[in-house]
């Protein structure tokens, strides 16, 4: 698959999951008649927001972001003023420059009077850019600070939002960005005691794509078989088998240990993003074939019965070369 349609399918991919689970936030909270970040918490509860929104901007190498810039986040309130939040970053396509990642961010939201307030994030930003060093493709890997100014304005009493951002990204030996974004976003009230929560362990199997940020490199099949256990109601840990399948750049398999953040989304939708390390054994490597990498995934999940969750994960894997993969997976879990 070329260049401009794998970012098709990672674009619609993350359109996707965000529309879902925003319009699950939304519409539930405004007939379960949740309350809005605004208001008090209270004993037990979690008030939880998320977001996505879409524009375009300018790298300082490589120019125009050729309006594919996109970000999406979720989080928590901390009280009526701060919250926290995890967020997947696309810096659009300036030329021979596709960089993403994901930020930990902190935010001071400021009310204006009325439904507007002004909102204040930065944190810390991991970012994967595919670019070219002479003829050679390169997977760089670079910390740096991810800042935001954005303007909310709100829609409903129950939190949906509309939400014009300005991101300025500032990257430790790379190139800096600047972006401006729209889109939307909702405030919702967590359900304390999903059915995740309650001690069971979690058995999932999933299936999916696997490819590599690389031009004319055929898309492959991946699985993934994990097992998940709850820490309380906002985190989990969780040990899986990963199988990225075979291609022209790697054919890694391995297994992988993740800590995760859960933001449930009233009673059966949530949210989770997880991190932690991946030993993989590459059989196409000529050498040094077993290696620790990174797995960073972002996960939403609907649970259909009080056993069964049914879900949809992008897993991103980081490695110390220049073979990285991103899986674009469905999944189906069992609480047991």
């Amino acid at each position: 698959m070329g260049k401009h349609s794998d970012v098709r399918f990672r674009f619609a991919f993350a359109a996707a999951a965000a529309a879902v689970g925003l319009a699950v936030a939304g519409f539930a909270n405004a007939d379960e008649g949740a309350p809005s970040p605004s208001s008090g918490l209270g004993p037990g509860q979690r008030t939880l927001d998320a977001y996505a929104v879409y524009g375009n901007g300018r790298a300082s190498e490589g120019g125009n972001m050729h309006w594919r810039a996109y970000e999406i986040g979720f989080g928590q309130a901390l009280n009526d003023y701060a919250s926290v939040f995890v967020a997947y970053l696309n810096e659009g396509h300036p030329t021979d420059n596709h960089r993403d990642g994901f930020a930990l961010l902190g935010a001071a939201r400021l009310p204006l009077g009325g439904r507007a307030a002004l909102e204040f994030a930065a944190g810390p930003y991991f970012s994967m850019n595919t670019t070219h060093v002479g003829d050679e493709a390169r997977n760089e890997k670079r910390l740096g600070i991810r800042a935001s100014a954005a303007l909310r304005y709100e829609l409903t009493p129950n939190g949906i939002y509309l939400k014009a951002q300005y991101n300025r990204v500032q990257m430790a030996g790379g190139h800096s960005s600047d972006t401006v974004l729209f889109g939307i976003g909702s405030g919702f009230g967590g359900d304390p005691h999903p059915s995740f929560s309650d001690g069971r362990t979690q058995l999932s199997v999933w299936t999916g794509t696997s490819q590599t940020n690389r031009p004319r490199v055929p898309i492959q099949k991946g699985y993934l078989v994990e097992l998940k256990r709850p820490i309380g109601n906002a985190w989990a840990y969780s040990a899986s088998f990963v199988y990225e399948g075979v291609n022209d750049v790697a054919a890694r398999r391995g297994v992988a240990a993740q800590f995760w953040y859960v933001a449930p989304i009233l009673s059966r939708w949530s949210l989770s993003a997880g991190i932690g390390p991946y030993l993989a054994y590459d059989k196409s490597a000529p050498s040094d074939r077993m290696k620790l990498a990174a797995l960073f995934s972002a996960q939403i999940g609907y649970e259909f019965t009080k056993d069964w969750t049914a879900n949809l994960r992008f897993n991103r894997v980081a490695t110390g070369n220049n073979t990285d993969q991103d899986m674009f997976m469905i999944g189906l879990a069992h609480n047991f």
